[in-house]
């Protein structure tokens, strides 16, 4: 039994420090000496009989181990207990239990499911071999700062030939385009590359091969998608024909489905490896390329410098202001979604310690009607740290529950946010609650329950015996501290619910402004229909698409419904928008070093500004007289009016841009100034007649007014144009979804940060709700003697009352600042209000007073309900 007690005294070490382990000491020799006597007595020499001693107790280190065996078991033993008695405890406080439970599954739910958004999007390595050694070759412009401009041909050749970092080098070009199969035809994505362009991902095909470099202008590859839909499967893909553009094509290898770059190819084609324009000012080549192995990012930034410098050297003229980059390729897909997806990830942070603070609040709470509970175990012998430990060993359980919960909560919204996400979000395919999402979860669920478990399990620690045994009751107070420990987290609450209430509110006024913008041209009741027919290169065959096309609205114009079409390069909200330096005859010359105007290029059919409801302020429109074969004619808007004609008329001026030609055009009409995007100021357009600049078959779209809703008219549209032309391919889209999705990323944040916000209200106020619940069972005696010497109900309402507006000021004053201090980072995704809104201000203030109010008013009421008699006679 004393060695029993001795090893007792180990374990107690473990916690009590060096005074016990000495006691430990001191028993392990006492046991050993006595040993040594009893042997000594039985006459063995006194150095014999230590040494028998210590080989019949093991040795001390063996003692000692086996000390340690034994606080192993004992505490697993003690965990065991532990475990058992909270799920017991748990049990038998199912209301505690079910809502302490869903607040940390609302908690850790919503923060599991937009973590994996982010880890999905951001965080997670591109699903390439080697994915780190891909990079974006990208223009970078030192006076303005912007990085996404695509290299011109020039540049393109030294950066290729002369950096000697890069193991595979590639451009890419394309868009949806006139594909055919036998008799099939549709529109497809296809995109033009260089034969090393597959060898620059590392993606083995699942059936057949990568390109060659005699494969050009021959062969295809084509994604699992198009070649299982189309032929079945991939290898009954390979050696079929296709038809793109006049010219066949055969498939020579089928991609895996996780390769899809760019994000709408289905088809590769391998074109020329030398760019076609050469000149330096021309950016008109997307690059992708893969790095030498060994070749670090910062290798790469020094080669690019070096040829960056010796480019500005040969050719300042264009290269002056511009250096070239070598951009992760993860970083150029991902980077423009970093500050919405990071604010998301910040907004439900918020919302998770929101949640926490709730549950704290609750655990204080039950520790009220626990306290006697926890004066008992001391008094049987449980030291605080027993007691802590019990009680955060209740917490680990309860957010084991509720993390099990949130993560159900994940598994359903995180598809729901993929739904709700942009289109344009990069990576939406590789968005899922996997292995990494469930150990965020756990990790989350952990520190939830050390959040709010430790310091009520603290408070309830502090017992004072006396106090707690002699109360008849089983309510007993957990002192001042606790009071204000829970006044404390209900402010906080409310705080943070204020800073998420501020950036929702100015995200959504911000939305607002995005969408009711007026954009210059009429959204409703308009059908673009992008058309694509197989056609050769080159200007004539361009001018015989234009008239091919042409001939189509008369029978598109037929439809009963349609008011007006008309066709057009360059539409809002669409691709294919050119932009470039214009000059003025008589004011501008084209040359080295001369500062000129800027504007974008658009192309327009006659009768495209009525469809389009783009008004005429002067002049005319464009008409058949405005042929390839007629003087040149521009017509401009007010916005490059103001910057180039101030004060002038400037009908009947020529302007030259270098777009396709270098003709000089006649200004015929002033028309009313667009906007690119919502969020974009209307710039300076130069609209010219398609019938004088013809394009590509790919870049053209018609555009059609109606009178009714433009998808009643899709089918008839179709079967229309397929009728009149039956190789003409079309793809149907409403100009009103085209301006919806440009909207799509604000939309989307908008929509989750104001969610949070509602939920961290409510959970604010049911904080609140529960502190007033509690204090005024705090007050039951107070309130009651007040009552008894003559305070009306009135009275005892605004006690209530008062105390909710203490913790709503107080909540706000520090909301408030902290609110001011973050919407500064959310200047970027703000239109038309700043970060210091004082109706979105003005708003949140209103709203968390009356809701926090609101909390008081059951408390408050029970309050005044109070009967002193009784009251009395319980006392």
């Amino acid at each position: 039994m004393r060695l029993m007690d001795a090893l007792i005294l180990r374990v107690r070490s473990l916690f009590h420090g060096s005074r016990v382990e000495r006691e430990l000491d001191d028993e392990l020799r006492f046991h050993v000496e006595e040993h040594v006597r009893e042997l000594v007595e039985k006459g063995m020499p006194p150095a014999d009989a230590r040494t028998a001693a210590l080989r019949a107790f093991g040795g001390v280190e063996r003692i000692k181990e086996s000390v340690r065996d034994t606080w192993h078991v004992r505490l697993l033993r003690d965990l065991a207990q532990d475990l058992r008695y909270a799920a017991r405890s748990l049990r038998h406080a199912p209301t505690f239990t079910v809502v302490a439970a869903l607040t940390i599954a609302l908690g850790v739910g919503a923060t599991a499911a937009i973590f994996s958004v982010v880890d999905g999007v951001l965080l997670k390595p591109l699903n390439y071999p080697d994915s780190h050694r891909i990079v974006q070759v990208l223009t970078h412009w030192t006076k303005t700062g912007h990085n996404g401009s695509n290299l011109a041909g020039g540049d393109l050749v030294e950066v290729r030939d002369q950096a000697g970092v890069f193991e595979a080098f590639s451009t890419f070009y394309g868009d949806e385009t006139a594909v055919r199969v036998g008799n099939w035809s549709a529109l497809v994505g296809v995109w033009t590359v260089n034969t090393s362009f597959f060898q620059v991902f590392g993606v083995q095909p699942v059936a057949g091969r990568w390109f060659r470099p005699d494969d050009v202008h021959k062969a295809a590859v084509t994604s699992l998608g198009f070649a299982t839909e189309r032929f079945g499967s991939p290898s009954a893909a390979l050696g079929r024909i296709l038809v793109v553009d006049a010219t066949a094509y055969q498939i020579v290898g089928v991609m895996p489905a996780r390769f899809h770059f760019p994000q709408i190819a289905e088809i590769w084609l391998p074109g020329t490896h030398q760019p076609g324009n050469m000149n330096h000012s021309g950016h008109n080549y997307p690059v992708v390329a893969r790095l030498r192995p060994g070749v670090s990012q910062a290798t790469a930034d020094a080669a690019m410098a070096t040829v960056s410098r010796r480019l500005a050297q040969s050719f300042p003229d264009s290269n002056k202001e511009k250096t070239i980059i070598a951009m992760p390729l993860q970083e150029f897909l991902v980077g423009p979604t970093r500050g919405t997806l990071y604010l998301l990830l910040g907004a439900v942070a918020l919302l998770f310690l929101i949640a926490c603070a709730n549950v704290a609040n609750l655990l204080l709470a039950r520790a009220t009607v626990r306290a006697r509970e926890m004066a008992l175990r001391t008094a049987l012998g449980a030291d605080r740290w027993r007691i802590v430990r019990q009680l955060v060993v209740e917490s680990l359980m309860l957010a084991a529950i509720g993390g099990g919960v949130g993560l159900v909560v994940a598994y359903s919204g995180t598809p729901s946010l993929v739904r709700l996400a942009p289109l344009d979000l990069p990576r939406l395919d590789e968005i899922a609650v996997d292995r990494t999402v469930l150990a965020f979860a756990v990790i989350v669920s952990i520190v939830a329950s050390l959040v709010f478990g430790l310091v009520p399990a603290w408070q309830a620690s502090k017992v004072d015996l006396r106090e707690r045994l002699v109360e008849g009751g089983s309510h007993g107070s957990i002192g001042a501290a606790s009071h204000r420990l829970r006044t404390c987290l209900a402010v906080g609450e409310v705080a943070l619910a204020v800073v998420l209430a501020v950036g929702g509110g100015l995200l959504f006024r911000s939305f607002v402004a995005l969408s009711t913008t007026d954009l210059g041209f009429r959204t409703s009741n308009i059908m673009m229909v992008k058309a694509n027919a197989p056609t050769a290169s080159g200007i004539p065959a361009a001018r015989l698409t234009v008239a091919r096309y042409e001939r189509l609205f008369p029978a598109i114009a037929s439809i009963p419904g349609v008011e007006s079409v008309s066709a057009t390069v360059g539409w809002p909200m669409g691709r294919y928008l050119s932009n470039g330096s214009f000059a003025v005859e008589g004011r501008h010359v084209f040359a080295p070093g001369q500062d000129l105007p800027y504007a974008n290029f658009r192309l327009a059919s006659p009768g495209y500004f009525t469809t389009m409801g783009i008004p005429l302020k002067r002049g005319r429109d464009f008409t058949e007289r405005d042929g390839y074969d007629d003087p040149f004619v521009v017509i401009v808007s007010e916005a490059l009016v103001r910057e180039v004609f101030p004060n002038e008329d400037p009908l009947g001026h020529r302007i030259q841009c270098g777009y396709d030609s270098s003709n000089f055009m006649t200004v015929i009409g002033v028309v009313g100034d667009i906007r690119e995007h919502a969020g974009t100021p209307p710039v300076g357009e130069l609209f010219m007649p398609l019938a004088q600049h013809p394009m590509p078959a790919t870049q053209s779209a018609f555009v059609v007014r109606s009178a009714i809703a433009p998808q009643a008219l899709t089918e008839t549209l179709r079967e229309r144009i397929r009728q009149a032309d039956p190789e003409v391919a079309t793809k149907f889209t409403a100009l009103s979804a085209m301006v919806a999705d440009s909207v799509s990323a604000p939309r989307f944040r908008t929509w989750l940060v104001g969610t949070f916000a509602g939920l961290a209200l409510l959970l604010a106020v049911a904080g609140v709700y529960g502190l007033l619940t509690y204090l005024t069972a705090q007050r039951t005696a107070e309130l009651g003697v007040r009552m008894a010497l003559g305070a009306g109900r009135g009275r005892v309402i605004g006690l209530v009352v008062s105390r909710a507006a203490v913790i709503a000021v107080a909540g706000l004053t520090i909301g408030v600042i902290l609110a001011m201090a973050s919407t500064r980072l959310m200047r970027s995704m703000m239109f038309g209000v700043t970060a210091l809104d004082p109706v979105t201000y003005a708003g949140v203030l209103v709203a968390v007073l009356l809701v926090t109010l609101a909390a008081a008013a059951v408390p408050a009421w029970r309050a005044s309900r109070i009967d002193p008699v009784r009251v009395l006679r319980d006392q």
